[in-house]
């Protein structure tokens, strides 16, 4: 396994925000797993997100759940104390997200956004599953090496909510998806109810961490969640 820290301002925007560590030749799933849960012990006050299925795909439509959703949006906010490196020659903010000091600003923009959104909303959206898609379920869960990324990026954001995550690569474009919001509500609804953790966000899917067994009624009260 190859691991890199990011340095460059690589597509998209917003990888500079936060540390971020490119991950290459992943011979099992279990040994991403150990890297995660190295960072994760290494820095206790944050949240560890890695990318899952579709690297390009899930950078493609996180850019534009941001430019969809005005999360990028700077009215309101007090930009005197971004890095110098955020503005022209003329003193004005160039638009664009690159450092880390911007940060704040796409977490408050997203977190606004997810009020009055639930789980009852999230099913609400009435998402529907084809045969293929369960059975692609089914088969991440059984071979999820077989679904990841050749190349991983690994986010270090600071919040201290697992779920918190999605503010720092939102996703849930198409009208088919829950949008980040909902995701959002979601995963922070199997945190709450169920320690569930979320660590990975892909175009397609997200992963959860079980971090304890599940009680015989919390088990059942799961299945009617998710069906």
């Amino acid at each position: 396994m190859k691991i890199e820290k990011l340095t460059n301002n690589r597509e998209p925007y917003h990888e500079m925000l936060f540390d971020s560590y490119l991950i290459e030749n992943i011979k099992s799933y279990e040994e991403l797993m150990d890297v995660y849960q190295t960072y994760k012990q290494n820095h206790p006050d944050k949240t560890i997100i890695l990318t899952l299925d579709d690297l390009g795909q899930a950078e493609y439509t996180s850019g534009h759940a941001c430019d969809y959703n005005s999360l990028l949006d700077t009215e309101g906010y007090d930009l005197s104390g971004l890095n110098e490196a955020c503005y022209d020659e003329d003193n004005a903010h160039l638009g664009h997200f690159s450092t880390p000091s911007e940060y704040f600003i796409i977490r408050e923009n997203f977190l606004k956004r997810t009020k009055g959104i639930d789980f009852k909303t999230v099913c609400g959206k009435d998402i529907s599953n084809s045969e293929d898609d369960v059975l692609d379920l089914e088969n991440i869960n059984e071979f999820p090496l077989a679904f990841l990324d050749q190349q991983v990026i690994l986010k270090i954001l600071p919040v201290e909510q697992s779920y918190e995550g999605l503010t720092g690569f939102p996703n849930g474009y198409f009208d088919a998806d829950l949008s980040p919001f909902e995701n959002y509500a979601l995963s922070k609804h199997l945190f709450e109810t169920y320690n569930f953790e979320l660590f990975g966000i892909g175009a397609s899917f997200l992963g959860f961490i079980k971090n304890e067994p599940l009680k015989d009624s919390e088990l059942k009260a799961l299945v009617t969640d998710l069906a």
